[in-house]
C-alpha cells in the first residue's frame, strides 16, 4: 500500500511516498491572466551523474535537485542525524522504497558496498586498466615488477602496489 507524506521543507508543494514516488500538490495561483491551478501531477525522477535517482523540485521559481532516497528517509524517518547518510539495504541505489532505506554511518555504508560488491575498487573502478583476474596473476607471479609492468602495460609502481596489497585489495 502506498503511503504519502509531505516533503520536508516543501510541505506546501510536494509529497513523497514510501514506494519512492513524488507528486506535486494541487494549489491555486495567480498569473497576469487571472487565477489558475498548479500541480497535482506525479513527477518523474531521473538518474543523476552520481548514479542515484534524483528529482528536480521547484519552490517560488527556484529549482533544486534532490536525491530521491533522502526525500523518502526525511519524510518517513526524520532529518538526517549528524554523521549519518542514506543507505540502501540491498545495495541497489535505484531501489528507493522505504523498507530498503536507513540512516547509517559512512563506514557502515562502505561495508555495505563491499558486501554487495558495489564498491568502486579493482576492476569496478572506471579507470582500472587491469581485471581482478590479472591482479591475482600478478600477485601470485614470481617475476619482477619491471617484467610484469611490461607484460601488462602498466607502471612498475602499480605492480608493486598490487603485490603489496595496496591496490586490488579485494582480490584473493
Amino acid at each position: 500500500m502506498e503511503i504519502w507524506k509531505k516533503v520536508l521543507g516543501l510541505e506546501e508543494f510536494y509529497e513523497v511516498s514510501n514506494l519512492g514516488n513524488v507528486r506535486s500538490l494541487e494549489r491555486d495561483g495567480v498569473t497576469n491572466y487571472g487565477k489558475r491551478k498548479y500541480g497535482g501531477n506525479n513527477l518523474k525522477s531521473f538518474i543523476a551523474l552520481s548514479g542515484y535517482p534524483s528529482i528536480n523540485l521547484t519552490k517560488k521559481g527556484f529549482r533544486k535537485q534532490y536525491l530521491l532516497h533522502r526525500l523518502v528517509l526525511e519524510a518517513f524517518i526524520g532529518k538526517c542525524p549528524d554523521g549519518m547518510e542514506g543507505c540502501h539495504n540491498d545495495g541497489n541505489r535505484t531501489n528507493c522504497k522505504l523498507d530498503n532505506l536507513r540512516w547509517d554511518t559512512r563506514s557502515n555504508n562502505a561495508l555495505d558496498k563491499r558486501n554487495h560488491a558495489t564498491w568502486q575498487a579493482g576492476q569496478n573502478n572506471g579507470n582500472s586498466k587491469l581485471t581482478n583476474l590479472q591482479a591475482k596473476e600478478i600477485r601470485e607471479s614470481k617475476l619482477s615488477c619491471k617484467k610484469l609492468a611490461k607484460m601488462y602495460k602498466v607502471g612498475a609502481t602499480t605492480i608493486s602496489r598490487i603485490k603489496n596489497k595496496q591496490a586490488y585489495i579485494n582480490v584473493y
